[in-house]
């Protein structure tokens, strides 16, 4: 238990807490298997299965995207104790985190259905907006 500005108890945010832990912990683990599959991208493009005049691009972009979902993922971490005592600012930052999850495996899985993995990351961002939202209420403005 915490205590407010009132010198009153009140009840941490353990579900959300833990929600964003593992939200945490599955988004770096997605950008260490992207660090991990880049040794693909370079393959591909040596034996001509990406353009050899696009293949550095894609090696870039791969590696950022990885390097970004990385950081995404300690910064989530990090909102899970301000989540657990119910700040506002960060159940903002974990919306907004959330959404772009959501939109982005929901806008490239509606284009590629094929592609398995982008529900995963609907699934991600669902396990930190759900309990989010649920208790949205709670949540104290920072003042």
């Amino acid at each position: 238990m915490q205590k407010d500005k009132n010198n009153t108890r009140t009840r941490e945010n353990k579900t959300v807490y833990r929600c964003a832990l593992l939200a945490g912990v599955l988004i770096i683990g997605e950008a260490l298997l992207m660090a991990l599959s880049v040794n693909n991208l370079v393959v591909a493009a040596s034996t001509g299965d990406i353009n050899k005049n696009y293949s550095v691009s894609v090696v870039i972009h791969w590696a950022l995207a990885g390097t970004m979902m990385f950081l995404v993922g300690v910064w989530v971490l990090f909102l899970a104790s301000p989540l657990k005592k119910w700040e506002r600012r960060a159940w903002w930052q974990g919306i907004i985190i959330s959404l772009s999850f959501i939109s982005f495996g929901g806008s490239f899985w509606y284009r590629y259905p094929k592609s398995i993995h982008l529900p995963g990351f609907i699934l991600l961002g669902l396990i930190l907006i759900v309990p989010l939202i649920i208790n949205a209420g709670k949540f104290k403005s920072n003042s």
